[in-house]
């Protein structure tokens, strides 16, 4: 059963039926981020609430911005490798480096309809202006209305 006939839930119904296909049990992790506009928070509780409505236990965390990555593995991750079920977590930056290797899934929020990968970069071999955080990404969502996100895609196919 889904979390919402809404649009909004039956998109992250279908972000967590992703999810779920490719990570079936034991503990698992999923990042939610994005641009500094977006609602990340918004977008974690509601892949949290897709993910509970289709029979997963899952628990919530935020990681404020300038959390120490080691500190976080300590005290959130490694604790929580111990339990079966989902842990979702939103804040700024758990794409960069110091983090990218906590996540099974992950996604990166948009809050610009127009922003799209500026494919000059890749014909010029510069850096898309967010980085690699976008190029990581398992899925990347556009969430300028909350109430219709979109599903983004970045490839050049």
């Amino acid at each position: 059963m889904g979390s919402t006939t809404t649009e909004r839930g039956a998109f992250y119904d279908g972000v967590a039926a992703e999810f779920r296909q490719h990570y079936t049990r034991g503990p698992r992790f999923v990042a939610v981020t994005g641009v500094p506009e977006a609602d990340v928070a918004g977008a974690a509780d509601a892949l949290a609430d897709a993910l509970r409505a289709a029979g997963e236990t899952v628990e919530r965390a935020s990681a404020a911005d300038g959390t120490d990555a080691d500190a976080f593995r300590a005290e959130v991750v490694a604790p929580f490798r111990q339990r079966e079920g989902v842990l979702v977590v939103d804040g700024p930056a758990l794409l960069t480096p110091a983090f990218r290797g906590f996540w099974n899934f992950s996604l990166w929020v948009e809050h610009d309809p127009e922003r799209s990968p500026d494919w000059s970069f890749v014909a010029t071999g510069r850096k898309d202006p967010l980085g690699a955080p976008r190029e990581v990404a398992s899925v990347l969502l556009d969430d300028a209305d909350p109430a219709r996100p979109r599903r983004l895609f970045a490839d050049s196919c």
